[in-house]
């Protein structure tokens, strides 16, 4: 059973996401469910569902939820991410898992690498990148 949760710096809209996850994880359409976290009672039964959440600000401003039953065998959170992010030319933010929240995974169209938060906007919940240099 898959469950994923990162970050975005903006949505794509939400049928352009549906076919993308559809496609990602070889899934038939029809069985896939994509819609705002907390609306339509979490849609109707679905092999891969994918719910997103807007957050208050900072560079990341929306998360997305992906879960999927054990009949789905997809790419790893960080592939997933990573396919999202070429296919529409956007950010993810994942988290390192680690002790401190001071570092997280930044994914792009072409990078992928560690990247420092601002923590003073962590603790707003606002994810923006510190300033380095």
């Amino acid at each position: 059973m898959l469950s994923y949760s990162f970050l975005l710096d903006r949505l794509p809209p939400a049928a352009d996401l549906h076919r993308a996850i559809a496609d990602l994880y070889g899934v038939d359409p029809a069985r896939v469910h994509v819609g705002r976290l907390y609306e339509d009672d979490g849609g109707p039964p679905a092999t891969v569902s994918c719910t997103y959440a807007p957050l208050p600000g900072g560079d990341f401003p929306w998360r997305l939820d992906i879960g999927a039953d054990d009949t789905v065998t997809g790419p790893s959170e960080p592939a997933t991410a990573s396919a999202l992010a070429h296919r529409f030319g956007l950010r993810a933010l994942l988290s390192l898992n680690a002790p401190s929240d001071e570092y997280w995974r930044l994914i792009t169209p072409t990078e992928d690498h560690q990247v420092p938060l601002n923590l003073d906007e962590l603790d707003h919940d606002r994810y923006v990148l510190a300033v380095t240099g």
